[in-house]
């Protein structure tokens, strides 16, 4: 290349203000492309500018684009013949021209150098960073942050947590402060919280979308004995019986020999190992606490639980223990999908010892309300646990909601006969 020249030709057309313009649509498409290609759009440029362009392009009247092949073309039969574009508008602007795709390698081949860098360093999280480098589409917004400085800050903060993960209960601020000495490290809504959640999420499950609802984020947490709320995160229940040690537990054994509904905090439930019902192996759970209390006027012996809409982890540690103990949990919803989901959910979780209670085609008539479901019916086409199938096709041909609280008579009738 003659430096000489190739300087002359960029002073030649640094002395007209149009081609700064020209040059740097120029430079954008050879960096999208990778090579000399694409057009340029000329209808915008004011005449003033045409003119310009054309004391070295010749006549452009009826022209609406530039081709960058036609330009390059037009050097070679200049006094700058030997001169290809991308050189002219390399020392035009100073700066070297990458493609895009060799700018996305560069910085890709950093990232991993990065992953590499931070495994070596911090064994506990060699498989995390393993991973991570798979690059799946709900880790992106951390590959993202690799190269910013704060981040090895980030990740030394993480495998600190990862090498003193709690070996019983213990709530998040404490863990926060153990590991860091600051409470709000952690913090869920903060990077450093739902890097620990991805990072726990990876531990328990090898990968995948990290939970973002807040139960199920509490109880992935709960998982690694970290609590987030042990307090407000409560269920409702009646005539249950809490073990601990094989002996039940004082204030739940007085709770049913006063017929007595309660309102436990997880923080109580972590203080038992084991749950039954007072009588027989049956506990029945409902979605509405209105409902819950109307059974118990009726029938004050029988096994409830109220989850009170969405599973909070308190219910789930609650329903775990007692099937752990042998139990059969019959749930009833409200007939919405978003209770349909619930159902199907704690199913799954217990596939044998969950029963659906008032939840078929034929109750779901009976509940029927006014209330149209509209856009809402579509959540229902992901459901498709087989138990409620039926039920979701009934659903899709009426459109309306149905709740729990028309049914009442019938599951008071069932309960009097069995309490």
């Amino acid at each position: 290349m003659n430096k000489e020249l190739i300087c002359q030709a960029a002073h030649y057309f640094q002395s007209a203000p149009v081609y700064h313009k020209l040059f740097s649509e120029f430079r954008s498409k050879i960096e999208s492309l990778g090579r000399i290609g694409g057009t340029v759009n000329i209808e915008n440029y004011s005449a003033e500018e045409l003119e310009s362009l054309m004391l070295f392009f010749g006549d452009l009247k009826k022209k609406k684009v530039i081709s960058l092949a036609a330009f390059d073309k037009r050097l070679q039969e200049t006094k700058f013949v030997g001169i290809r574009l991308p050189e002219l508008l390399e020392v035009f602007f100073d700066e070297p021209i990458r493609s895009n795709k060799a700018v996305r390698k560069e910085k890709q081949d950093k990232e991993e150098a990065k992953l590499k860098e931070f495994k070596h360093l911090h064994p506990i999280l060699a498989g995390y960073f393993d991973y991570l480098s798979k690059r799946t589409a709900e880790s992106q917004w951390i590959i993202r942050l690799l190269l910013i400085d704060d981040f090895a800050r980030s990740v030394r903060l993480l495998a600190d947590a990862g090498n003193a993960l709690p070996e019983s209960y213990e709530r998040l601020p404490v863990f926060s402060q153990r590991v860091s000495g600051n409470p709000h490290s952690f913090d869920l809504s903060g990077m450093n919280g739902k890097l620990l959640i991805h990072f726990l999420n990876f531990r328990l499950y090898g990968g995948g979308a990290p939970p973002s609802g807040t139960e199920q984020v509490n109880e992935l947490l709960g998982q690694f004995r970290i609590l987030r709320d042990d307090i407000s995160n409560f269920v409702s229940f009646a005539n249950l019986l809490g073990m601990r040690d094989g002996a039940v537990h004082p204030v739940w054994q007085a709770a049913v020999e006063t017929e007595s509904a309660v309102n436990m905090p997880l923080r109580e439930l972590f203080m038992i190992d084991g749950a039954r019902p007072a009588v027989g192996q049956d506990v029945y759970a409902v979605e509405n606490s209105g409902v819950f209390s109307s059974l118990l006027d009726e029938v004050p012996a029988a096994p409830l639980i109220c989850t009170h809409g969405q599973f909070k982890l308190a219910g789930l540690r609650l329903l775990d223990l007692l099937v752990e103990s042998g139990c059969c949990i019959y749930y009833a919803g409200d007939f919405d999908p978003e209770g349909i989901a619930m159902a199907a959910r704690l199913h799954e979780r217990h596939p044998k010892s969950v029963r659906l209670w008032w939840m078929d085609a034929e109750s779901y008539m009976t509940a029927q309300s006014p209330v149209e479901m509209g856009d809402r019916l579509k959540k229902l086409e992901s459901i498709k646990h087989a138990d409620v199938q039926e039920l979701i096709l009934k659903m899709h041909e009426t459109g309306k909601a149905g709740y729990q609280e028309a049914l009442l008579k019938g599951m008071v009738n069932e309960l009097k006969e069995k309490y």
